[in-house]
């Protein structure tokens, strides 16, 4: 498997699911994908940029009269995933959209990529994802 391609994983949609499974986020398939490709990149961008930031947000949503605190902690799982070899990067757009102190909040390890440059990118990926 290394000499497999690596594969580009982006992801726009923040908390999609998360009162559904309140126990994974949408990047809970992330590190088999990079497993089983021989690697993967991750790109954050639109709304799911602030999964890159570091914070002392707990989600929490209320629904009738009961408040569900047990949303995942995607801040945590962009860890684990630079933990186990995927590289992560945040479109810069993304960014900017999320306050002027945001990019000082960037989880260590976590790059910054200019949003025009994305798609250039995309031929040197032997497979292109939007989760």
């Amino acid at each position: 498997m290394a000499d497999q391609a690596r594969w580009l994983l982006i992801m726009e949609k923040a908390y999609r699911g998360s009162v559904e499974t309140q126990f994974a986020d949408a990047l809970y398939c992330v590190p088999e994908l990079h497993r089983q490709s021989g690697g993967c990149d991750l790109v954050l961008r639109g709304p799911a940029a602030g999964y890159a930031l570091a914070t002392d947000f707990t989600p929490a949503v209320r629904v009738g009269g009961r408040t569900l605190a047990s949303l995942p902690d995607p801040g945590g799982s962009v860890t684990r995933l630079m933990a186990a070899g995927v590289t992560v990067m945040v479109e810069e757009d993304g960014l900017t959209a999320l306050g002027r102190t945001a990019r000082d909040r960037l989880l260590p390890g976590v790059q910054v990529i200019e949003g025009g440059a994305l798609a250039s990118r995309w031929p040197g990926y032997e497979q292109v994802w939007f989760l």
